[in-house]
């Protein structure tokens, strides 16, 4: 549930951040042709919130270097808590895309692109343009609740993977299992097998026997109900 915050004063981040590519620091021209939507290997902006995230990590949604910053905006922790990010979840590099520009959009209203200094004047942000990027106002409600029958079908795997800060697509990536692998405490190498297992088990108060069964989805089904309630 969405709780009144203390809205940071400090801005979400300072400065873009420069991310090493094959060794080297990637040069600041190369950075400004990709935020304005130019050719890249990642393909061009769709939206101003793209070209921002271009900008602050070079468009990597899920980015944590350990800096202190997090996701494709680099919010710090403060300001993602402050602003009610962490009904999504703890920090921005684990929330989806569409997660993170609900929260920019209230950072924007309060801070206004001040709160991306460098990076909303290279990619043209403005008050209008930036609430204007359509996002669902609550991304649970197609999901949540979650009926508990112990089955491991696409809902739950939704539910998870919204949980967890991954696709949404109802089909687990590596990529979406590391981040349960994060989200649950256990080593994120992207297979789940009984550590991991454990480790979720722990989280939503099953039985900590490494065996993934229907006991085990019905206790992670009510979990999800109660966090996403």
């Amino acid at each position: 549930m969405l709780f009144a915050p203390e809205f940071p004063t400090r801005p979400t981040r300072r400065r873009p951040l420069r991310r090493a590519v094959a060794g080297t620091a990637l040069l600041a021209t190369t950075a400004s042709a990709a935020i304005f939507g130019l050719a890249t290997s990642a393909g061009a902006a769709e939206n101003v919130w793209d070209r921002v995230a271009m900008c602050e990590s070079g468009g990597n949604w899920s980015i944590n270097t350990g800096n202190g910053y997090y996701g494709g905006l680099q919010f710090s922790y403060s300001t993602w808590k402050g602003f009610g990010g962490q009904r999504y979840a703890t920090t921005a590099n684990r929330a989806t895309k569409s997660q993170q520009i609900l929260i920019a959009q209230e950072v924007l209203k309060v801070q206004g692109p001040g709160a991306w200094p460098v990076c909303s004047q290279r990619a043209g942000l403005t008050r209008s343009n930036g609430l204007a990027v359509p996002t669902s106002r609550d991304t649970t409600r197609n999901v949540f609740p979650l009926a508990v029958d112990g089955r491991q079908g696409p809902m739950t795997r939704k539910g998870v993977e919204t949980w967890v800060g991954g696709s949404v697509d109802s089909s687990w990536s590596r990529d979406d299992v590391k981040k349960l692998q994060n989200k649950v405490g256990s080593y994120p190498d992207g297979h789940i097998g009984p550590k991991t297992t454990k480790a979720l088990q722990g989280k939503v108060g099953a039985e900590q026997d490494g065996s993934w069964g229907p006991k085990t989805t019905a206790a992670l089904q009510s979990y999800l109900n109660r966090v996403f309630d």
